[in-house]
Order: structure tokens, then sequence, then C-alpha cells
């Protein structure tokens, strides 16, 4: 799946509100592989990761709510990927109603490493809205930047990979992350790469566990920057799904402690 993976999950975002069962994403095997491969691969100490691949697979189930829970936590631990699918349930109403504003924010938040089509998105929505839609967007932009941009949530995430790498140290001495178990072929499911490097699966083994681009930050950084640097089709805002009748959904989740380990797979 190199080359395939940020293309196959804006692809699943894109396809909102599918009136027919035919249509059903989830019958697509490109997806469904894309769906194996994020349950298997191990996020541990990854929390972008983690909350990028759990929100995609409940998205692609129609558990809006929870996926909106998890994009959260990917976008807390600056996920641009989680930002911009937030934007888009917003765009769409789905687990939240229907509002362009709010979407617009997240847009502009998700296109802050300016990623080609991440702007395209933003752009196309922003030809939508009036000049008071869009004053009220860009000041919402600046409250969750409080929380979600770049100078305050990569450090956020800096912090998880030190301490992952720490315990990646400590297993020389004992600590067993669980992630180098020999497991059979059979039991292994599609490679899923996240920057070009391949994102080990838990109980699975393979050297990526300890590549460089995994838990130095400026590396695993720099590495996300090229896999969304390349263009990729999201679909253009006129073929928004329908909207899904649910309570209205906060943008900002409760607060999650920055020092918590992440210790999900």
């Amino acid at each position: 799946m190199r080359g395939k993976f940020a293309v196959a999950l804006i692809a699943l975002m894109s396809m909102a509100g599918l009136a027919h069962a035919d249509d059903d994403p989830l019958k697509d095997p490109a997806v469904q592989k894309a769906l194996r491969g994020m349950a298997n691969a191990s996020t541990w100490y990854h929390p972008d990761l983690f909350g990028e691949f759990a929100g995609m697979r409940h998205y692609a189930h129609h558990e809006y709510k929870d996926a909106l829970k998890y994009f959260e936590v990917g976008a807390y631990y600056a996920d641009k990927l989680s930002q911009l699918s937030i934007g888009l349930m917003h765009m769409n109403g789905e687990g939240t109603r229907k509002d362009p504003v709010k979407a617009y924010a997240w847009f502009d938040l998700a296109a802050e490493r300016s990623y080609p089509d991440f702007v395209a998105t933003r752009d196309s929505l922003k030809k939508t809205l009036t000049l008071g839609q869009l004053a009220e967007a860009q000041g919402l932009r600046a409250k969750l930047g409080e929380r979600y941009a770049d100078a305050v949530a990569k450090p956020r995430l800096a912090v998880q990979l030190k301490q992952g790498q720490m315990q990646l140290t400590g297993s020389h001495t004992g600590f067993d992350s669980g992630a180098n178990q020999v497991a059979t072929k059979e039991n292994c499911g599609p490679t899923i790469y996240t920057g070009g490097v391949e994102a080990p699966q838990a109980g699975c083994g393979g050297s990526s566990l300890n590549a460089k681009e995994r838990w130095d930050p400026d590396l695993y950084f720099a590495s996300r920057d090229r896999e969304f640097k390349a263009t990729v089709s999201v679909g253009s805002i006129q073929e928004a799904g329908k909207a899904i009748a649910a309570p209205p959904t906060s943008a900002v989740p409760p607060e999650t402690p920055a020092d918590k380990p992440a210790t999900q797979h």
C-alpha cells in the first residue's frame, strides 16, 4: 500500500452520504484493505495515528459520533488528516449538524502545512462563504489554534515519541512492547506506510519499529509532510452528503493529558 495510504483514507472521507448500498465504500476492496491495515497497525506511543486510524474505522461503519471523537484525539496530537476529516464531517453534517463555518475553521487548520489538496479543499469552501461567515470562521480558527495548531500540538506529540523511544531503549534490559513477537504470516494483514515508513503490526515483528523516522520528532514530522505533499483527490464541495440527524458535537474534546503514555496498538 506504499504511496496509496493517503489516497485511500481521503477517498474514504470524500464518500459522504451515499444513498445506495451498492455505493458503500466498505465494498471497495482497496478501502477494505486500508481498513484492515489500520486495524492491525501498531500505534504504540503514536496517539496521532491511533486517533486517525480509529476515526477512519468508525467512519467507514457510519459510526460518526465515535469517528469525530477519535479524529479529535488525532487532531490534538497534530495529525492534519484528522483535522481535515473533522472539517469534512462538519461540512457534510455527519455526527454533528452541518456547519460550513466550523468546516472552514478546521480546513484552515488542516492546511497549516500547505498540503496541496488540503489547501484546495479549504479554498473551495471559502468561495461559498459570505463575508460574515468567513469572519466568524477566522475567529473560530484562532480559538482552535490555541489547542490544535502545530505550535502547541507538535510538542505534545514529541513528548509521546520521546517516551516511546525511551521504552524501546528499555527493551534491551528486559522491556518487551509486544511488537516483536513472532506471528504467522496468515495472522498479519496488509501493511500500512506512514510517510514512507512501514507501520509495524502488533505481534508481527519487523525492523520498522526501531526506525528513526518513527521516533525522532523532526524526522517523523518531515516524513508525514512528504506523505501529503503529493496531490490526491478529496472530492468537490458540491458533493457533500446528506446531513445526519444528530445533536451538535463540540469541536473541542475533553482535555487529554499531554504526558499520558499512548499505549494503544
